[in-house]
């Protein structure tokens, strides 16, 4: 057995719950990407000198917002801006997007917070106590804020809002760790899927007509790495769970250091950790898992970044750091064409309001779009590091480090840039649709 330090794991997914739901993942601070069109609106929130700004994302009015801005795991509603403070459990902040000089005031402010987001026009978060509360995120005040879940689990606490229901960790008669499932307004009885734990919020996977759950089966077990992980599927507007490996469960290594394409959960055989607790790829290759259960081998070597390009098409980032796309139908890889392009760490893809959608490659010495002929159009400037994205809004936004470390936004195809700003960008905090 390998050990695998799975406290440590565990924290590092519940801080990137918001971020590119991929194996790509796993390695920056992204933004959360979703399969529908992008608009030219928005607005790109940025630090800049420890002092926090808007910009609309096709360029205007710079508004300041704060002064010694810190606070960490933003989401913008058209209303307001929220973000917690601490490291653990925190509190929830909030900040008038409306007002002029608004001041930050708390939001549930006898409150610890583990977990927060936001989700159409609720925003959801869970306290220290394991309840899971809901309340218009553009309320005037936390009059509002509802009780929906009353026995959540903190020791696992990332959870998702999917079509009328939340998925979650539930303590079962107060003692065992059940994934679980709700109505998001909390009526209802609690939908029991399977005894064990989700391990983060990246690892429930919604698609047409069905939503994907990894469950660990022995979430308990901190040190070493076990067959442990079962794949469940649900019908999208609720209903019986299905346990695709029950008799084969997944390796937690392996499957901790994998993810999603739209049909399939790839994941890494035979990875291990080092002192660091980080993934060593070198004797292990990435298989595949469909709904039905059935396995098939990926690549012959591990995947450390994966997108979905569609009608069959996969783009992946292999461990030896080349770029590849491979074409799979019924089950099988069918070819595998390499990318030319060495040292790659990531790759995206960006809908941006277009129906094939645009996918980036990112190495080392930058960003790159993907041709339809695979050949690659350099996106100059735009690097993993110093970019950020959401697929509601369209472009990337980016500090340019040959402009003063200013804010731009470029195109996904790479032929067009806009300068968003005249003051050096410290970070960029989230980029927002409304």
């Amino acid at each position: 057995m390998n050990r695998m330090p799975r406290v440590v794991k565990r924290v590092l997914f519940t801080l990137l719950a918001g971020v590119l739901v991929s194996i790509g993942a796993l390695g920056g601070g992204k933004l959360t990407p979703t399969a529908s069109a992008a608009s030219e609106n928005g607005y790109v929130f940025y630090t800049s000198e420890d002092t926090l700004y808007r910009v609309p994302a096709a360029g205007g009015t710079i508004q300041k917002l704060a002064e010694n801005f810190e606070g960490t795991d933003v989401e913008a509603t058209d209303k307001y801006l929220y973000f917690l403070t601490g490291d653990s459990s925190s509190q929830l902040q909030r900040l008038s997007l409306t007002e002029a000089d608004p001041l930050i005031n708390s939001f549930a402010a006898t409150k610890n917070i583990v977990f927060y987001l936001v989700e159409g026009d609720f925003l959801y978060f869970m306290d220290s106590t394991g309840k899971i509360y809901r309340s218009l995120a553009n309320a005037a005040d936390d009059s509002q804020i509802k009780q929906i879940v009353s026995n959540a689990d903190i020791e696992f606490p990332g959870f998702s809002v999917v079509n009328g229901r939340i998925y979650y960790n539930a303590l079962k008669d107060g003692a065992n760790t059940w994934a679980a499932s709700k109505s998001r307004d909390g009526s209802g009885n609690v939908q029991w899927i399977a005894k064990g734990a989700i391990p983060s919020s990246r690892f429930i996977h919604p698609s047409n007509n069905t939503v994907s759950v990894m469950v660990d089966t022995k979430p308990e077990e901190t040190y070493y790495s076990l067959s442990c992980m079962v794949l469940y599927t649900l019908p999208i507007n609720g209903g019986n769970a299905k346990a695709v490996n029950v008799n084969s469960p997944l390796d937690a290594n392996a499957t901790l250091s994998g993810g999603w394409s739209n049909d399939y959960f790839v994941y890494n055989k035979g990875v291990t950790v080092d002192d660091d607790d980080n993934f060593i790829y070198s004797k292990s290759k990435a298989y595949a898992i469909d709904k039905a259960g059935k396995v098939f081998q990926f690549s012959q070597t591990s995947v450390i970044s994966l997108s979905d390009m569609g009608g069959g098409k996969l783009a992946y980032v292999g461990s030896n750091g080349k770029g590849y796309v491979s074409t799979v139908v019924n089950g099988k890889v069918t070819s595998t064409k390499p990318v030319e392009l060495s040292n790659v760490k990531h790759v995206a893809k960006f809908k941006n309001g277009t129906a094939s959608g645009q996918t980036v490659f990112f190495a080392t010495k930058g960003a790159y779009a993907l041709n339809a002929n695979l050949t690659l159009t350099k996106l100059n400037g735009v690097d993993w590091d110093n970019s950020a994205f959401n697929e509601k809004v369209a472009g990337i936004y980016y500090w340019n480090t040959e402009d003063n470390d200013n804010l731009y936004r470029m195109s996904t195809d790479g032929k067009s840039k806009i300068k968003l700003s005249e003051t050096t960008v410290d970070s960029i905090e989230t980029i927002s649709p409304r």
